[in-house]
């Protein structure tokens, strides 16, 4: 099958991490794929050398480019895909405009499920709706969010959970600097690991209650929380931080902010602890699942149908509960490990990934189901 990604830059971030995976497994699995980036600064090239994927990247400038949709036309002309898939908002709208008049079937894709769409989006999506087939969503919320959006009906909705590459995740692990314990060096500690970034629905105080409770019982349990303030949330780190002073746990709780080694902080971990609130698919859950690291979580986004053991999933927002399963979970992790492992193997494996998308594909690139040219 040949298959072309459309997606507006290629920098870090979810979809761009799902895109360059899927991209390089179905190149693997003998499928011809290209990946057109709308804008192509500081894209993640280094991520597909060698992997025989087809990048193109384009220099789009303003909201809509001419320019671009003309480029992107006749790439799509000469690549000559059995379909299109684009990538969050300017993907999905590029492609639909770039298939005009073309014989190719069209998915767009949806990432989360409570985002506000301006109305300048709401416009684009209603006046390229017949250029598009369906949805991609990666998650169940996901998707119920993209049929009422895009008001298309159930069968034309698809999931398709995020997927990891278990050998990367392998190799990198077994080089691992430890860096949890260089944050919290010392035998016999018990280091829970958030990664998150700092702003409210992400709900960092309630993480720091559930550690009070536990240091009131045990003082070897340790925090470390990963992530940034970003823009528009300016004030809420200081507002953590001044939590964290109130309940006197400086010497058990680190804020280390940005971090490029994520994965290698949670495998060295002994808990992933997330206390969102609401969110889209849950990439450090599969990342600490395929590392070896136990998963306790809040129930939001589909963590419910992931998390293979029930103790796992705190129902409540009660530091009560979380520090309770977090006792629970660390005591019974290699069972749950083992758990975790089986999982992703069956379900989030990049081949798996990749096999189910090229499933969902199929339903489109059958002629009785494709649209006529328009």
């Amino acid at each position: 099958m040949k298959i072309l990604f459309v997606i507006g830059g290629l920098q870090t971030g979810g979809a761009e991490s799902q895109v360059i995976l899927l991209s390089k497994e179905l190149v693997r699995q003998g499928h011809q794929v290209g990946v057109y980036v709308l804008s192509g600064k500081g894209a993640r090239v280094d991520a597909l050398a060698g992997s025989a994927v087809e990048l193109i990247l384009d220099d789009k400038r303003g909201r809509i480019d001419l320019g671009v949709i003309a480029r992107l036309r006749r790439h799509v002309r000469r690549f000559r895909p059995d379909i299109v898939h684009g990538f969050k908002y300017d993907g999905n709208l590029y492609a639909r405009i770039a298939r005009f008049g073309a014989r190719v079937p069209v998915l767009g894709s949806e990432r989360t499920d409570d985002h506000k769409v301006a109305l300048g989006q709401r416009i684009g999506y209603r006046l390229t709706a017949m250029l598009s087939e369906g949805i991609v969503a990666n998650t169940c919320g996901g998707a119920q969010f993209a049929r009422r959006l895009h008001r298309l009906p159930a069968e034309r909705v698809d999931v398709l959970w995020n997927g990891v590459d278990l050998d990367e995740i392998a190799a990198r692990v077994a080089s691992s600097a430890r860096p949890a314990r260089e944050v919290f060096p010392g035998a016999g500690l018990k280091r829970i690991c958030v990664v998150a970034s700092l702003k409210p629905e992400n709900d960092h105080p309630l993480a720091l209650r559930a550690l009070r409770r536990l240091v009131d019982q045990d003082p070897s349990w340790r925090l470390v929380c990963a992530g940034e303030e970003p823009r528009g949330h300016r004030g809420c780190r200081a507002e953590v931080l001044a939590e964290r002073d109130r309940l006197q746990l400086a010497p058990f709780a680190e804020f280390v902010g940005h971090r490029s080694d994520v994965l290698e902080l949670i495998a060295d971990s002994d808990v992933l602890l997330i206390t969102a609130l609401r969110g889209g698919f849950p990439n450090v859950a599969l990342e600490a699942m395929a590392s070896g690291t136990v998963v306790v979580s809040t129930d939001y986004s589909d963590l419910s149908r992931i998390l293979p053991v029930a103790e796992q999933l705190v129902g409540s927002r009660s530091e009560h509960d979380i520090a309770a399963a977090l006792l629970h979970c660390h005591a019974d992790g290699a069972r749950i490990a083992t758990a975790q492992r089986r999982w992703v193997e069956a379900h989030a494996d990049a081949r798996a990934s990749a096999i189910a998308l090229l499933r969902l594909y199929s339903k489109y690139t059958s002629p009785a189901l494709r649209l006529e040219p328009v």
